[in-house]
């Protein structure tokens, strides 16, 4: 007899059930979407689909702790006003050109990305955009919509670029190094094909509007340093996270401890939160409560909620059976598993957003090595760059394009959907062609399998 096949039962429907009509209201985007998973969560937890103890232990820590400490960190940063400073020096190094702006901003912005996360890159560049842009009297939508595809571009090529990406590397066991080793490569391809299709998809707009470079004489960078003493306190503090991150494996081979990601974020936040109450020359420094009240409670919340509806779907079945369904979907072969893995992550994430996909595909995977498929590393690098690049195709793909649509909203300058999936698809169809050759000569050296 071969393995049992596994079915869904009663209460695997149930779950499934709420599962998929939470991961509708989110896609829907017309709730809160922090609520519908803390709803969803509560709900499988209150029928007795799952129980507490081994819901609330596949609430993943690492990836909590390490987005609550890079919040905190990044908060701390921003109020130096390092951030604004790079900004308007690119802007004044490119002496206001347009079309150099689309170059110069985006690259900016998928770099920053790589080391903060592209939402937090955008809540502090989708502002100064718009200065810019005012100054120069151009129209910003060109130059935010390059901006937030540079940024989940850039923000693929590390472990904290991105949040599914903290997600993965906690499961999968992967280090800061393992991202910037497996990922970079393909990003940086990824990143010279985005700017030369910029150039076209964006390009025109800006090249016929007169720039008014004279307005860039009133930007001043050095004005956007609102504490020199924080300024300084915040680069020593980078460069400490920074280096930790890198020597993740020199501390577990040569010292005998490992430095997780999640510890590592928090000695980030730990530094600066000290640091921040060392009063400067002039001015009070803000409270703690002050500064923790500016972490993303909501985000967090909906991560836990997800977790615990995921586990609702291991506990019940699910998982397995979905597993079970890829692998026979595929036949088992690893590299057309890869490709699936790939452009259907992509696709669910142009549709539902990356997060709530990623949170379900884990276990998939994991399962997927449970039920025989062999090693499944190419597939957690697979999920990782559909998830990631994915997010182009539109914008309700990641956070950080809901967060410029929001600001260009405000500002007068609306952005449509359609607009931004005519702009983002070409581009995301060419990341993914460009992944799926890498995956295919890095992973699997070629074969037709």
């Amino acid at each position: 007899m071969g393995p049992e096949i596994p079915v869904i039962t009663t209460e695997g429907w149930i779950a499934l059930g709420i599962f998929v009509a939470s991961y509708i209201a989110i896609a829907v985007n017309k709730w809160d979407r922090s609520m519908i998973a803390v709803v969803g969560a509560t709900l499988m937890l209150a029928v007795g689909l799952v129980d507490q103890d081994f819901a609330f232990g596949r609430i993943d820590l690492n990836v909590i702790l390490l987005l609550a400490g890079m919040m905190v960190f990044v908060n701390i940063i921003k109020r130096s006003g390092l951030f604004e400073w790079l900004a308007l020096t690119v802007a004044k190094g490119t002496g206001g050109r347009p079309t150099l702006l689309l170059v110069t901003l985006p690259v900016v912005t998928a770099v920053t990305s790589a080391f903060l996360d592209n939402v937090t890159t955008m809540i502090l560049v989708a502002p100064i955009t718009l200065v810019i842009a005012n100054t120069l009297r151009i129209d910003p939508v060109p130059l935010l919509l390059a901006e937030t595809m540079g940024s989940n571009i850039g923000g693929t090529a590390t472990l904290v670029g991105d949040p599914p990406h903290m997600m993965i590397g906690s499961a999968a066991g992967l280090s800061f190094n393992d991202f910037l080793n497996h990922m970079s490569p393909v990003v940086i391809l990824i990143l010279v094909a985005f700017v030369l299709m910029a150039n076209f998809t964006f390009g025109r707009k800006l090249r016929q509007a007169p720039s008014h470079v004279e307005g860039l004489a009133s930007l001043t960078p050095k004005k956007a340093i609102r504490d020199k003493y924080l300024l300084w306190k915040s680069i020593i503090a980078l460069v400490v996270v920074l280096v930790l991150f890198m020597l993740h494996e020199v501390f577990a081979q040569h010292l005998g401890f490992e430095l997780r990601p999640a510890t590592v974020a928090l000695i980030g936040a730990t530094l600066l939160l000290i640091g921040s109450q060392i009063p400067p020359k002039k001015g009070k420094p803000d409270s703690m409560e002050v500064l923790l009240a500016e972490v993303d409670w909501p985000t967090l919340f909906f991560f836990i909620g997800m977790f615990v509806m995921v586990a609702g779907l291991r506990a019940n079945g699910v998982i397995d059976v979905l597993a079970h369904f890829l692998i026979n979907l595929t036949v088992g072969k690893p590299l057309l598993t890869a490709l699936i893995v790939l452009w259907g992550s992509a696709v669910m994430t142009m549709g539902l957003s990356a997060v709530p996909f990623v949170v379900t595909m884990i276990p998939v995977i994991k399962s997927l090595e449970l039920q025989g498929l062999g090693t499944v590393e190419p597939l957690w690098w697979a999920l990782s760059l559909g998830a990631a690049l994915g997010s182009n195709g539109t914008f309700i793909g990641s956070a950080a394009n809901m967060v410029v649509i929001g600001i260009s909203n405000r500002s007068g300058h609306p952005i449509s959907f359609g607009e931004f999936t005519k702009k983002g698809l070409p581009i995301t169809v060419v990341s993914l062609i460009l992944s799926s050759l890498y995956i295919w000569l890095r992973y699997f050296e070629l074969e037709w399998y």
